[in-house]
């Protein structure tokens, strides 16, 4: 069970990077980098290419998603063409959806790591994962919804819904992982 998660993990990140480099419309520096680094943090999770844990890479996450967003916010902040944005017309929302999944990735890791055997008591504490896992669970089950009402809801490129299904994929299969 748990290289199947491995595997539709790592399968919707790819999807998501073929989907990004493939479109015109949402092929940007940032969104290419946004899913090479999502795609490495699956890779190294299911196979330790990298050697970095989930700590690591929750901070490596984090700090890119809050990267992106300030860079997406100065860039509509500064009324930059429509054309000229990540995503070009496809709207607000989804400039922020690789940031928001980097951060809901981070999050699903870092409960990853309180959910391990011994976790707990190696921290010293038997209720670090008290507030975590519901937190993450939330998180995880609204970013996949909202990337499925993302999907239905409004006009999207072929190359924007495989973007949307692979993330809800990845993400779907992240929130299942540590029940394996």
């Amino acid at each position: 069970m748990t290289w199947a998660l491995h595997g539709i993990m790592i399968g919707g990140a790819s999807l998501n990077l073929c989907c990004v480099l493939g479109s015109r419309r949402s092929r940007s520096g940032l969104a290419v980098v946004s899913t090479l680094v999502m795609l490495a943090a699956m890779t190294d999770s299911a196979f330790g290419v990298f050697g970095l844990g989930p700590v690591p890479w929750a901070a490596i996450l984090i700090a890119w998603g809050l990267t992106c967003s300030a860079l997406l916010r100065r860039s509509t902040a500064t009324g930059a063409p429509q054309n000229a944005l990540p995503h070009g017309g496809a709207g607000q929302t989804m400039l922020l959806h690789h940031p928001l999944g980097l951060v809901v990735t981070a999050g699903q890791m870092m409960a990853h790591t309180v959910m391990s055997p011994g976790a707990a008591a190696a921290a010293g504490h038997t209720h670090s994962d008290s507030l975590l896992l519901p937190l993450v669970c939330v998180a995880g089950g609204a970013f996949v919804v909202w990337s499925l009402m993302l999907l239905v809801t409004e006009s999207r490129t072929r190359l924007e819904r495989g973007n949307l299904l692979g993330m809800s994929a990845m993400t779907a299969a992240m929130a299942v992982m540590p029940f394996a």
